[in-house]
């Protein structure tokens, strides 16, 4: 059961991620890069697909390692999303409140909108990430053989796989947000017609500590 320290945490995470980054993203380095080169704006005209491809491919592969930075020099600003004991839409959001900085969505996507010429492709493939993450999150998926699931896994990381991400028995395996592509590249992915029995990590972490990343390394 979730406790009301973890609904806290959640719901600043779900602000933080809703309203503060997108904020960052158009009033920070958007903002910045006006500043700095506003002859830039606009100056990257890519046609749609590839515009679209460059987020939900290229931003992607970039997250791959990212994600694996997280769980190595950055693992204390990460472990409280390892926290949940069962995976549902609010996990997505579960993270320190410095944790959005550190994740290349903030950065890469706010100069790439603000560098092509139609940037509508790409927030088209932003969107559809988003949505992929909350679905990744959820144990939403079918509990019986279903081709068109089989067929979708074979390309996208699935709920079931992103659920042995967040297993009690080690984490270190699917790194990945849409394409499970760059798992398989560097051996890091692990496939399972089972979910995990048991998820989440104990973070012997005060609220204050797990909502501003001061505890100690872990």
């Amino acid at each position: 059961m979730r406790k009301p320290s973890d609904w806290a945490i959640d719901v600043t995470g779900l602000v933080v991620q809703g309203v503060v980054v997108p904020w960052l993203e158009i009033g920070g380095v958007c903002a910045g890069l006006a500043y700095v080169a506003p002859e830039w704006r606009g100056s990257l005209p890519l046609p749609a697909w590839a515009a679209f491809l460059l987020n939900f491919v290229v931003v992607d592969y970039a997250y791959y390692w990212n994600h694996r930075l997280l769980h190595g020099a950055l693992w204390r600003a990460h472990a409280v999303h390892h926290t949940a004991e069962r995976l549902d839409v609010w996990v997505t959001s579960r993270n320190t409140v410095w944790t959005p900085v550190l994740i290349v969505y903030l950065w890469l996507n706010a100069a790439a909108l603000f560098l092509l010429a139609d940037p509508a492709p790409f927030a088209l493939a932003a969107l559809l990430t988003a949505g992929l993450d909350v679905w990744r999150h959820s144990d939403v998926y079918p509990r019986r053989p279903s081709a068109w699931f089989e067929a979708v896994g074979m390309v996208l990381l699935t709920p079931r796989d992103h659920a042995w991400h967040h297993s009690r028995s080690g984490f270190e395996r699917n790194f990945g947000a849409n394409l499970k592509l760059w798992d398989r590249l560097h051996g890091t992915y692990h496939e399972s017609p089972e979910a995990p029995r048991e998820l989440g990590i104990a973070l012997p972490w005060s609220f204050a500590q797990k909502l501003l990343w001061t505890g100690p390394a872990a």
